[in-house]
């Protein structure tokens, strides 16, 4: 180990002087009216150096003759020149708005928006993945993301996340503007649109309460994931494909017209996953098609987005104390017939229109959809549970299916005024959200002993606006929603001779007010205050999945479960030299009423929450990216959450002070080094790391999920500009550790364990 320690500091020392390398300045201007760009991107091609201009439009950079400068703006079309020795460069970037980008410009915040976030773009994305849910690669460059998943394995069948603690049900997840959440219960599926991180151009994280944003409010932030961009990808096909351990494997096809001469254009990808899962009983099979393209014209574009998914998974839900995972880790209590099957599909049709060089529109007209069964199965003399409210025993094989099936259609519409020191939006979202739930024994499926409805509606409003005031950027944001949810009981099954419609309505008006501070092309100061009410879930109301005689009063009460509301504060500070960039950001969220899970797990996994009277989660969230030389990055990101909560009674037991959240670690943190052995080719070792976490809520030591540590590899060889291979080894040591914990039906702590070591192979060939 010493041997290798010296040979690895001895190459980060040789390759250190390598290369000589010259200063490049220059000014960024608008073509039209010659306003300079102030926060323009400038980037070295295929490197990790970057500045961004100061207030007159100007930058300096590190580089090498024949590098290639990239200069990006959002609004302006991508600029690149090659390095021959100049200075003083006079740059001028064409302004088209970006029609295919306006949508998502809505929701997303701006380059010196006062805003904790993190931006992936499509080159980072591909780095990374090969196959898994996008959570998973977001766990590696977002600071206070912890993931998991239920089988075991990053691909395929279940995963979720954390972010400040925060469970991925209040998180607000779009594609292009697009709501993903399901609107009823908040929830996402990753699952049932599997491989879709392929056809990203970017995904931006904001933390905390953001900007505003289409669908649910955010609480721990908001994920918006934007569809390939024709303009910027090369034209021509590619196939993908990837093997791995635990009988792993992935295919996926995609085509790029590019834009022709009348400004058509498609882009189209065909994905497979197989995987047997780590875990006993947890394989999936999954299939996605997605399709963005249309008519990009110079001041209309017109655009259809679409994509449509199917997996089929074994299930792996429940929690495993760990006398049993020690004796075997692979164990699943559930069984090979315990299983789904869902498909979820989205279209979306957008207009977006550049009226001048200042004004513009963009709208769109979408539907969303979901459905699938779930069966659940027992065998011989074992007792099934069913939604938390009776036992019941069976003497022969019994199979309970749960089908459902989602109906959303949606309306958003934005407009866009750009001077050269405002920039100003204001955007309306409506839609209509059917839900069906049924309940049946197999083979018995058209004969439900279960069968409700409910719909939810909502029309929502913002406005946002952008101001420069010399080396200060003034930012506000309003947002107002209005809901209401319908809930259609099956009163045949409850037993009552009631007939009426239960009603639920909610208005929620989110302000959110903040500052940038530039002092100079390399800091930026910000401050932001943000507030946010968000309605409680179907399963918040219930207590669990079905509406039954035991809980149909507490329902129907006005006094039941109650919204919940954040004032949310953050401040930081950013810096962008030539090779080092450093982000700070501290941030404070009171809650009131926060709809938090308490550690009891209802059904399915799923985890039962209560409204906490005062609860507050506090931290700071660091991230860093060192570039010394062309042949070495260090970067990465640490985050600290504490979490505090006043006083709490767990529905009318014993009452509980000053406790701390539960799956919410102290501190995570990924380090990462990447050491460029040749131009062509890179090795990337990452570290993980977490503290302990309580998992249920009166903090009892015996309950908590231990901290841990990994690391993982990853090797990106380029043998050419059209053959790329990657190979991915994870959990390198070979550690025994889980993300996620609650107490098991027998009152023992229980995790999900995650995979030891294991590796995954992938190719890209362009054609």
């Amino acid at each position: 180990m010493k041997k290798f320690s010296m040979i690895a500091l001895s190459l980060i020392g040789n390759v250190f002087f390598l290369t000589a390398q010259d200063m490049v300045s220059g000014k960024v201007t608008d073509a039209t009216y010659g306003d300079p760009l102030v926060g323009a991107t400038v980037t070295i091609k295929g490197a990790y150096e970057g500045t961004i201009t100061d207030q007159a439009g100007k930058f300096t950079i590190s580089a090498e003759s024949g590098d290639t400068l990239v200069i990006s703006y959002i609004g302006y079309e991508e600029k690149s020149l090659i390095v021959k020795g100049q200075s003083n460069l006079k740059i001028t970037m064409i302004a088209n708005y970006e029609l295919e980008s306006l949508i998502i410009r809505g929701i997303r915040a701006l380059e010196n928006d006062p805003v904790a976030k993190t931006t992936l773009s499509h080159q980072e994305i591909e780095k990374e993945y090969v196959g898994q849910h996008p959570i998973f690669i977001l766990d590696k460059k977002t600071p206070g993301i912890i993931s998991y998943s239920e089988s075991g394995t990053s691909i395929g069948n279940y995963g979720s996340m954390r972010l400040r603690g925060i469970g991925q049900e209040r998180i607000n997840f779009t594609l292009n503007g697009v709501p993903l959440n399901d609107m009823i219960d908040h929830g996402v599926f990753f699952s049932n649109f599997s491989d879709i991180s392929s056809n990203f151009e970017s995904i931006q994280v904001q933390r905390g309460v953001g900007t505003s944003t289409n669908g649910v409010s955010s609480y721990g932030g908001s994920i918006n994931f934007e569809s390939l961009n024709l303009k910027k990808n090369p034209v021509g096909s590619a196939v993908e494909l990837g093997a791995g351990s635990f009988n792993t494997f992935r295919a996926n096809y995609n085509v790029n017209t590019g834009i022709s001469e009348k400004g058509f254009g498609f882009y189209s990808s065909f994905g497979r996953l197989w995987s047997d899962g780590y875990k006993d009983f947890t394989e999936s099979d999954a299939y996605s098609f997605f399709l963005t393209g249309g008519y990009y014209g110079e001041k209309d574009m017109v655009r259809i987005t679409a994509f449509t998914s199917r997996s089929q998974n074994g299930l792996g839900y429940y929690v495993v104390d760990e006398a049993a995972l020690d004796d075997d880790p692979t164990y699943n209590p559930l069984i090979d017939d315990d299983n789904d099957d869902f498909s979820q599909y989205l279209v979306q049709l957008q207009h977006s229109h550049k009226f001048n060089n200042r004004w513009n529109m963009s709208s769109s007209l979408y539907y969303g959809g979901a459905g699938g069964d779930f069966a659940e199965g027992t065998l011989d003399d074992d007792s099934v549970y069913v939604e938390n409210y009776f036992w019941t025993y069976y003497t022969t094989f019994f199979q309970i299916n749960y089908p459902l099936k989602n109906d959303h259609f949606g309306l958003l519409s934005n407009v866009f005024l750009n001077t050269d020191k405002l920039n100003f939006s204001m955007g309306i979202h409506a839609y209509t959200f059917h839900r069906e739930n049924r309940e049946s024994i197999l083979p018995h499926d058209s004969n439900p002993y279960y069968k409700e409805n409910s719909n939810k509606n909502e029309f929502s409003w913002f406005g946002k606006m952008d101001y420069q005031l010399g080396k200060f950027n003034v930012f506000g944001d309003l947002q107002v929603r209005s809901m209401q949810l319908q809930i259609n009981p099956d009163y045949d099954f409850i037993g009552t001779n009631d007939n009426g419609t239960i009603t639920k309505s909610w208005t929620f008006v989110n302000p959110k007010l903040g500052i940038n501070y530039i002092p100079n092309q390399n800091q930026t100061i910000y401050f932001s205050y943000g507030f946010n009410g968000r309605e409680p879930t179907k399963l918040d109301l219930y207590g669990g999945f079905q509406l039954n005689a035991s809980n149909i009063d507490f329902v129907r009460t006005e006094g039941g479960f109650e919204p919940e509301y954040v004032h949310d504060f953050e401040a930081g500070y950013k810096l962008n030299l030539q090779q080092l960039s450093l982000e700070g950001n501290l941030f404070y969220m009171n809650f009131q009423n926060e709809i938090a899970p308490i550690g009891e797990v209802v059904a399915f996994g799923v985890q039962k929450r209560q409204n906490i009277p005062q609860s507050t989660r506090k931290g700071v969230e660091v991230t860093w990216m060192w570039s010394p030389t062309k042949y070495l990055d260090v970067h990465g990101n640490i985050a600290y959450l504490n979490t505090s909560i006043e006083e709490v009674s767990i529905f009318g037991d014993n009452t509980y002070f000053d406790r701390r959240h539960i799956l919410s670690p102290e501190w995570i943190s990924n380090e990462n080094v990447t050491v460029r052995i040749r131009r062509n080719l890179a090795l990337t070792f990452t570290h993980h790391f977490m503290t302990e976490q309580f998992m249920e809520l009166t903090n009892d030591p015996e309950f908590k999920v231990p901290g841990w540590s990994t690391f993982d590899i990853n090797a990106q060889w380029e043998l050419s500009e059209k053959v790329n291979i990657a190979l991915m080894v994870n959990n390198v040591v070979n550690r025994q550790y889980y993300t996620y914990g609650a107490p098991d039906f027998n009152g023992n702590p229980a995790f999900l364990i995650q995979p030891p070591r294991n590796l995954f192979l992938a190719t890209k060939i362009r054609f």
